[in-house]
């Protein structure tokens, strides 16, 4: 009975360490990753990071290597920057398919090729910035959608120009105008008591907007292949597909 138990419990802590430690082969795409953050190396993180790398609109992506470094204290803070640094490879790191390689449960997500491709957080120093081009967004909106919490998307498609706003206690409002009007003109479509769906881990999902038996649906890209667009704007009657139109823009306003 003892050597039976004693079966049983390797067995256990072999499947455990099985199950959470992040494949071996893996190691080399986070380790220097990790490194760079131990050495707070500004420029050896920058070199680790795949640009674009989107951030929170309203605030613009950061385009490369020179810009990063300039806004660096945006995206890590001290603390983010100890979270990665003192991270355990096999315990906090954890490869999700396609996906990439994240970091406890998505704040830091990394690809094959040790880019970080994805940080989903947001500290006080870029809050501050977000306040700022909130302000300046709500000037340059028609009357009736002036009022909002904060702005989530502001999307042109090949046919129209759509933005989603939270209202506050997670009230979604859509707005739209077809291509040649202006966000300062008063829009074609106006819908609220939006719904947010999360598809995963990975950060991607999608705004559904009813009206009547009209469905508005905004999926949003945030971890995708090279290729991928921010998102598609789909419409529906019913079930039925009526609109399936890519994103071709993604306004980003800079300060």
């Amino acid at each position: 009975m003892k050597y039976l138990n004693y079966i049983l419990l390797c067995l256990s802590l072999f499947f455990t360490s099985n199950t959470f430690a992040l494949e071996q082969k893996y190691h080399e795409s986070v380790l220097p990753v990790i490194t760079a953050f131990k050495m707070h190396d500004k420029t050896a993180i920058a070199a680790h990071i795949r640009y674009p790398l989107k951030r929170q609109y309203p605030l613009p992506d950061i385009k490369n290597e020179v810009e990063f470094i300039t806004r660096f204290d945006e995206v890590f803070d001290e603390e983010l920057v100890g979270v990665i640094a003192s991270s355990n490879i096999d315990t906090d790191w954890d490869k999700v398919g396609w996906r990439g390689i994240m970091l406890n449960n998505g704040i830091v997500w990394v690809d094959k090729d040790g880019k970080i491709i994805s940080v989903n957080t947001q500290n006080a120093t870029e809050q501050v910035r977000v306040e700022k081009l909130i302000s300046q967004d709500k000037q340059s909106l028609h009357s009736s959608i002036k009022t909002f919490q904060k702005p989530i998307l502001d999307w042109d498609t090949a046919k129209y120009r759509v933005r989603v706003d939270d209202l506050g206690d997670g009230n979604f409002r859509y707005a739209s105008w077809s291509i040649d009007k202006s966000p300062s003109d008063k829009p074609d479509i106006v819908l609220i008591n939006g719904d947010i769906t999360f598809e995963g881990s990975g950060g991607n999902h999608h705004y559904t907007f009813k009206n009547g038996r009209y469905s508005y649906v905004l999926q949003v890209t945030v971890i995708g292949c090279d290729t991928s667009p921010p998102g598609w704007l789909e419409v529906y009657k019913d079930d039925k597909l009526l609109l399936s139109d890519a994103v071709i823009s993604a306004v980003n306003k800079a300060n």
